[in-house]
């Protein structure tokens, strides 16, 4: 079945109702997702390549970890979740820090696929053998990159088509990574 998300109206009220993924992005729904930035003892930022097989942004370097909030579920729930399926690393809703709320529109895949969503921005620090352990998502994640601040902004620079854009999430980097 379908993975269900509650619909949002456009100043992030709640709009009482729910509906599934695909419906969401075909409407271009607003909704609620998370965005996980994991960090190493070193404050080494780690990407993840995104698989090659995703329906949007294929093959790109994103955010360590991100997905939708399911219908009644909450955002650090969430976050933990995607942490366990796309990263392979079992972390409880205290080692999250909660950095910011944001708001973002696109249009992907020639507006076959419309992202119109509110999401919430975490920071955590892995553990060494956390880190040794890491586990792609199969058809998910393709595999996992860490650049220092400085790298990855000199990165994508020279090269921005080879990442996501999440210009909210780039600035707090830019100020406090």
């Amino acid at each position: 079945m379908e993975e269900q998300i509650d619909v949002l109206n456009a100043d992030g009220t709640s709009a009482g109702y729910s509906c599934g993924r695909s419906k969401v992005h075909a409407e271009g729904l607003w909704h609620r997702t998370v965005h996980i930035w994991a960090f190493d003892s070193n404050k080494r930022i780690l990407f993840q390549l995104r698989s090659r097989v995703k329906e949007n942004n294929p093959g790109l370097l994103d955010t360590s970890c991100a997905g939708h909030i399911s219908a009644g579920d909450s955002s650090v729930n969430a976050a933990v979740r995607e942490l366990r399926e796309e990263l392979g690393v079992h972390k409880s809703s205290r080692d999250l820090e909660y950095l910011f709320e944001a708001k973002h529109e696109s249009v992907l895949n020639g507006g076959s696929y419309l992202d119109n969503e509110f999401y919430d921005v975490y920071r955590i620090t892995l553990s060494d053998d956390e880190i040794k352990s890491l586990v792609p998502q199969p058809g998910e994640v393709d595999g996992f990159v860490w650049m220092t601040r400085e790298e990855f902004f000199a990165k994508h620079k020279l090269h921005p088509e080879k990442f996501v854009e999440h210009p909210k999430d780039y600035c707090w980097l830019e100020e406090n990574a």
